[in-house]
């Protein structure tokens, strides 16, 4: 069975030049965890649904693929 982990860049500034952390997750839910926002909102963003607000205006969020 395939693994999917998801990857959160962090970044100081909006325009997302200033790299802070590099933070690996193993659900979303644990992501939404660390961050302080509700797993659906982060679900949405990263399917493209909702544009970002708050705390994810300063982030990058994708999954790993497994070799």
């Amino acid at each position: 069975m395939k693994k999917n982990n998801w990857i959160l860049h962090l970044y100081k500034d909006i325009q997302k030049t200033d790299l802070i952390k590099v933070m690996e997750f193993d659900t979303i839910k644990d992501c939404s965890y660390v961050l302080g926002v509700d797993t659906q909102i982060i679900s949405n963003y990263f399917h493209g649904l909702i544009k970002p607000r708050g705390v994810l205006c300063y982030t990058i969020l994708y999954q790993s693929v497994p070799l």
